[in-house]
């Protein structure tokens, strides 16, 4: 083998299993947001290899966006993105913030907020039903993941009276939702109904999105019977499935230390173990039935 045919071997094997290309794809939401017809929202759509009918995932980012700086998708969204159409999953990562004009809401106060939870789960519920209706996705086999915000959403959109669910709106199978902020659903919806099954995985020292709303949360809905699951990970921050190490950050708007910020970074022990738990979660309520 030639030096630079061996070198460009070499590379392709060392490829990080987020590499994969993925298509920008656009469908309507459920929300008009200023206008009088549905808004149309940007997805970035991963396809698993040699497969030519597969179940779904839909991504929602957190209150940094879809993507970075430069226009990228974060690689946070990428990573996972390969882990999960390497297990034969498509994966659609939902930009609700481009579409509507804004980049990130982290250092925008919440009352000044033009994007709210709201805006979000009828963006995903517009997703099931893209998904739903293209031919290389398996009916009903659409699941949900989220991150921080996004990790709300992915909560919320398991919710039995939420609008869509009580309008007969296709939902989805099961949801993982990575350190949410549980406080508000609590607080507003003391009548959340999971409808299937909700992983919820938090940090112990989260002080952006507090894991003890989380445990209210989860107690209530076990109580009455609900699949809720909840992980709690000793020593962990918010973000612990990042590969950064934990920072204070300032800018945001709101968390438990005020001006003092919020700690943000990965743990590696809770960052395995979460990756470990998303696998076996999809595998059992996607593959099986």
């Amino acid at each position: 083998m030639k030096p630079l045919a061996g070198l460009c071997a070499l590379l392709l094997t060392l490829a990080p299993p987020w590499a994969a290309a993925q298509e920008k794809v656009q469908f309507a939401s459920l929300d008009k947001w200023k206008g009088e017809v549905p808004l149309v929202i940007d997805g970035y759509l991963y396809k698993p290899a040699g497969k030519e009918k597969f179940a779904a995932i839909a991504m929602f980012h957190g209150c940094s966006g879809a993507l970075d700086k430069n226009g990228r998708i974060t690689s946070r969204f990428r990573e996972m993105a390969g882990v999960l159409t390497g297990m034969g999953y498509a994966v659609l990562l939902i930009d609700s913030f481009n579409p509507r004009g804004t980049r990130e809401i982290c250092t925008t106060r919440p009352n000044q907020r033009e994007i709210h939870e709201e805006q979000r789960w009828m963006d995903a519920f517009g997703a099931v039903e893209y998904l739903n209706a293209r031919p290389d996705v398996l009916p009903g086999k659409v699941a949900a993941i989220g991150f921080s915000h996004g990790g709300t959403n992915a909560l919320e959109v398991m919710n039995d009276s939420l609008p869509p669910r009580r309008a007969g709106k296709p939902g989805f199978v099961a949801s993982v939702a990575l350190y949410p902020g549980c406080a508000e659903t609590v607080k507003a919806s003391p009548q959340f109904k999971a409808y299937g099954p909700l992983l919820i995985l938090s940090g112990e020292l989260d002080d952006w999105t507090p894991a003890e709303y989380c445990q209210r949360l989860a107690d209530r809905s076990r109580r009455r019977g609900e699949p809720v699951e909840l992980v709690v990970y000793p020593g962990a921050y918010h973000g612990f499935d990042m590969t950064t190490p934990v920072r204070v950050r300032t800018d945001v708007t709101h968390g438990r230390n005020g001006a003092a910020g919020v700690h943000v970074g990965g743990q590696p022990e809770a960052r395995a173990d979460a990756y470990k738990r998303i696998r076996e979660f999809f595998a059992r309520h996607l593959d099986g039935g």
